[in-house]
């Protein structure tokens, strides 16, 4: 069910650590226990630093890791055109039934909103 791209992003994530931020938002899906909350270090409209807080399945840990690795180094007017699809890709998991892929782009949405 799971790729090794998904596996390492789950067993390793290299972006769940402390970072002094400037910007955060927290995701919550009740209904499945699932919790995301993104840190973004913005400097001059760029993500200078991300990092990531989940509590819940393992797709909302990768998910939350394939997202900080998409956003690390980008302008948020290209940050804001994350989609799933594009965090689906990153984890090769193509699997739809599973919504909470979506916690952590909300998150990250909902920090850089606080920029826009």
């Amino acid at each position: 069910m799971y790729s090794d791209k998904f596996k390492q992003l789950f067993m390793y994530p290299k972006y769940c650590k402390d970072i002094e931020y400037t910007h955060t938002a927290e995701v919550v899906y009740p209904e499945h226990g699932d919790k995301v909350r993104i840190f973004l270090r913005i400097e001059n409209y760029v993500v200078k630093d991300v990092a990531f807080k989940a509590v819940g399945c393992p797709r909302v840990i990768a998910a939350s890791e394939a997202v900080c690795r998409l956003i690390d180094g980008k302008h948020i007017d290209d940050v804001k055109y994350l989609n799933e699809e594009h965090v689906r890709d990153e984890m090769d998991f193509h699997d739809k039934n599973f919504t909470c892929i979506n916690a952590p782009i909300e998150a990250v949405k909902k920090a850089i909103a606080k920029v826009l």
